[in-house]
């Protein structure tokens, strides 16, 4: 069981491929005692027309207090 879970665990993190977005902060929020950015960002597509995939999507950045103190709306972010 051990040898089938592993491969497929590291199949998983190296198929993430937003970990290293940037775009433009349209939104700052808190929830729950933390700090949010929405940015806006463009997501990389193949295939054209057959298997678009691209576009354009949002993603939610947790950041620290004084991260969101530092940006402002419209300002571009690059989370990690």
């Amino acid at each position: 069981m051990k040898k089938i879970l592993l491969p497929f665990l590291f199949l998983v993190f190296i198929s993430c491929n937003d970990l290293d977005e940037c775009g433009d902060i349209t939104q700052k929020y808190t929830q729950d005692g933390k700090y949010y950015f929405v940015i806006i960002v463009e997501k990389s597509g193949g295939g054209g027309d057959e298997n678009p995939g691209g576009g354009i999507g949002y993603a939610d950045a947790e950041v620290n207090l004084e991260t969101y103190n530092s940006f402002n709306v419209g300002d571009e972010f690059c989370r990690n």
